[in-house]
């Protein structure tokens, strides 16, 4: 095997040969980073809701097997909405010419919560009249706030073997956690781990996770249907442990005398 790395200095020409190997390098490396990972949300994408406008912030999508690199901020205009609409991003088109491959995608409120094929979902929400449209949560049951709040609990994110939960919500779990002075070790290591993470963590993790913690036997038996229920799940976690009940065992992280460590 061969692997070619040009030298970047003055006087130097670019043949096409080094050409390729830059375009090859830079382009095989994302998708061999990521070729586990399911289509979804792997980096970035915050929406910010300001002046009638969801602000959609850089980020790095996997859509349709492909790894989009959304460079630049975009805007997409809201209304109020007679029920839920979700924020989607959306393939629209794939054009293979003799150059190369044009892709076209959109960002766009859709009233139909289910995603079809090339849809990821960034957030959803319902709009009263008059209402202001919040992404500023107070607690973390916030998130789920049915009216005027914009909701993270179903974005489409992706993690190496699956689908997962947004980053930002498992990262304000974790901060919820941290500001309990009484939180058990085993969930003050947790908090810890989501947010020293670059990237969503793995849904297995968080259905082991809760399963341990609410006492459930870790594996098939505590499955969970969608990322809906691990943030009800994790918001009754999270209550358990500000209100100091529900402190399975007495060892030191709380659950059965058991203590989660993560490598």
């Amino acid at each position: 095997m061969e692997h070619i790395y040009p030298a970047f200095e003055r006087g130097r020409i670019m043949k096409k040969e080094l050409l390729w190997a830059l375009r090859d390098y830079s382009y095989a490396a994302l998708q061999v980073r990521y070729q586990d990972y399911p289509d979804g949300i792997i980096s970035g994408c915050r929406v910010r809701a300001e002046d009638g406008m969801l602000h959609i912030s850089p980020g790095t999508v996997k859509c349709r097997d492909f790894i989009f690199l959304l460079a630049g901020g975009e805007r997409v205009a809201y209304a109020p909405t007679q029920g839920y609409v979700s924020l989607k991003f959306r393939l629209t088109a794939k054009e293979e010419l003799a150059d190369y491959t044009l892709y076209r995608s959109e960002f766009a409120l859709d009233g139909r919560l289910e995603r079809g094929e090339g849809e990821i979902e960034l957030c959803r929400f319902q709009l009263k009249e008059g209402a202001r449209l919040r992404t500023d949560y107070r607690d973390f049951y916030d998130i789920q706030t049915e009216y005027d709040t914009v909701n993270l609990a179903y974005a489409t994110w992706s993690a190496a073997g699956g689908s997962t939960l947004s980053k930002d919500v498992t990262d304000f779990f974790a901060r919820k956690i941290l500001e309990c002075g009484n939180a058990p070790e085993g969930d003050v290591r947790f908090a810890y781990f989501l947010l020293d993470g670059r990237e969503a963590v793995s849904y297995r993790v968080l259905e082991d996770y809760i399963a341990r913690r609410t006492g459930e036997k870790p594996g098939k038996d505590a499955d969970l249907p969608d990322t809906g229920e691990a943030f009800r799940r994790l918001e009754g976690i999270l209550e358990e442990i500000r209100s100091g009940n529900g402190m399975r065992g007495t060892g030191p992280a709380g659950m059965d005398g058991r203590m989660i460590i993560w490598d």
